[in-house]
């Protein structure tokens, strides 16, 4: 899904600085405090339905996209009442990752991300066991990470870097069809929904036995 650019996109981020976070937040040290991160929050559909459902969780969301980054304010900003709880960051998650501290996060999100087919480009991918250990750092125990693909050969592919990675107790959902009633689908899921496509759900929580 190619988004073109908005012409409103630069103002509208200029003029609320306070929602729409960037790497200088990261570099200065200004991010507001968090316990439950989105990598990849595109539009912004389901980290807003997230914040909406759970004002006493704070809530953020990375996207690298500034089409989409500024998509998801909009929409912030379209709400009745924006919720205080919910903030959106451009930024490359590579540089928010080693600023997180150990054990501070409840849940990691990771919703229909690149799936960087190419074998070449596999250490891209937001499941690659480097990104794992990364996530198992900052997840508090109990912690847990939720995955969902729509494409077959990252989700095989993932499957297996959780394996091999061992530490987590994972949960493997081949074809979920949203049992969960906490969950909130994001844009994309909506649309590979639409047309039939199977979504895949990884449910991985740091329990304390592998300490």
């Amino acid at each position: 899904m190619r988004l073109r650019h908005k012409s409103w996109a630069e103002e509208l981020l200029a003029n609320n600085r306070n929602l729409a976070l960037n790497k200088e937040d990261i570099e200065q040290g200004n991010l507001p405090q968090f316990t439950a991160l989105e990598i990849g929050s595109g539009c912004g559909e389901f980290l807003i339905g997230k914040a909406l459902a759970h004002p006493e969780i704070n809530f953020l969301g990375v996207e690298i996209n500034r089409t989409a980054f500024a998509i998801a304010i909009k929409k912030l900003l379209a709400l009745e009442k924006v919720p205080n709880n919910i903030h959106f960051l451009n930024a490359d998650i590579a540089l928010l990752l080693p600023t997180i501290k150990d054990e501070s996060l409840d849940a990691i999100y990771l919703n229909f991300n690149d799936p960087w087919p190419k074998k070449k480009h596999n250490k891209r991918r937001l499941t690659y066991p480097t990104k794992l250990n990364e996530y198992y750092r900052i997840l508090k125990t109990d912690g847990t990470l939720f995955y969902k693909s729509d494409n077959d050969v990252y989700y095989e592919g993932s499957k297996e870097y959780f394996t091999e990675f061992q530490k987590f107790d994972v949960e493997f959902i081949d074809n979920y069809e949203q049992t969960d009633v906490d969950d909130v689908q994001s844009e994309y899921e909506q649309k590979f929904r639409a047309i039939g496509k199977s979504i895949h759900r990884i449910i991985a929580t740091k329990g304390d036995k592998h300490e």
